[in-house]
């Protein structure tokens, strides 16, 4: 049993969807099934009950969530004990690095050359190489809430956020550092000459509506902050993913709020944008570390990230 089934058994379960798990999981539907198909045939048993419309638990698959969540919490424990009984020359040439889903790895930052947090990464990393051979990076992706919670327990030394404001909060102290700033702007495709004001946002969202993702509830909670700014109420409509979203918008169908830099990188002469004129609006890629960690390779990274 590996724990990347474990992973994938739980992120079934807690969304109780194939798609929507395979999907937060970045893999595809029939990838994932395959996964939990050889779990339910090693362990012999049937972990979830599938039909055309739903997927629920059985009660050895509601043992194994309790046993699989406890698993990886017992996984994530053993990390810190071991690296702190390491020598401090090993340390100092590992260094685990967590990315936040939302952080857009691959999204490009047009003032920055068109530069994305993936190139920025690994070109900072090849960089450090060279100085000091013999680094050993570690990745990992994480939803957003589990990235705070690995900080917390010292088994990301360094973490990459997407986040509307400048700072991250956590059990511990942290050090915050921003390395590029982005902008949420209302996208929308019309024949008529909208003026970028705030009347023209209102008069759009009242008009088109905003299409939202079902379950990125920090991006849901900023757009109900700004919102609340407009003293708007428009009505909105769920989709299950960010090209839903963006097609619609495409198409006239409704309105998205989206970064300025998503929506560049669609190159889509037809798609205006409204800006909301808040500070509201904004969002922060951030580098996040806890204050008490003194991996030295925090700092070298660090300063690889923000050279010009």
């Amino acid at each position: 049993m590996e724990l990347r089934q474990l992973r994938y058994f739980i992120a079934v379960a807690d969304a109780l969807n194939f798609s929507r798990a395979a999907e937060s999981l970045y893999i595809s539907q029939p990838s994932l099934s395959q996964v939990i198909a050889d779990l339910e045939r090693e362990l012999d048993v049937e972990l979830l009950r599938r039909s055309k419309r739903s997927v629920e638990l059985t009660e050895a698959g509601k043992t194994m969530l309790r046993l699989a969540r406890n698993a990886l919490s017992n996984v994530e424990k053993m990390v810190p004990e071991v690296r702190f009984a390491a020598q401090t020359e090993t340390l100092d040439r590992e260094i685990y690095l967590g990315i936040d889903y939302s952080a857009g790895i691959d999204v490009c930052y047009p003032e920055k050359n068109n530069t994305s947090l993936r190139l920025m990464l690994t070109d900072a990393i090849y960089q450090t190489k060279k100085d000091i051979p013999g680094l050993c990076p570690t990745f990992e992706m994480f939803e957003h809430e589990q990235l705070v919670r690995a900080l917390d327990m010292g088994i990301v030394d360094l973490g990459f956020f997407l986040h509307h404001s400048k700072s991250i909060t956590g059990t511990n102290e942290y050090i915050s550092h921003i390395l590029r700033q982005d902008e949420m702007v209302l996208a929308l495709r019309s024949d008529e000459d909208y003026e970028d004001t705030l009347d023209s946002v209102r008069e759009v969202l009242i008009s088109r509506g905003l299409i939202m993702l079902e379950r990125e509830t920090k991006g849901m909670s900023q757009i109900m902050r700004i919102m609340d700014s407009l003293d708007v109420e428009p009505h909105i409509q769920f989709c299950e993913n960010r090209s839903i979203m963006t097609v619609s918008a495409q198409c006239g169908e409704c309105a998205a709020i989206i970064p300025a830099t998503v929506l560049k990188g669609l190159n889509d002469p037809n798609l205006k944008s409204l800006h909301f004129r808040t500070p509201l609006a904004y969002r922060y890629l951030l580098a996040v570390w806890r204050k008490n960690n003194h991996n030295n390779l925090i700092q070298t990274l660090l300063q690889k990230l923000t050279e010009e």
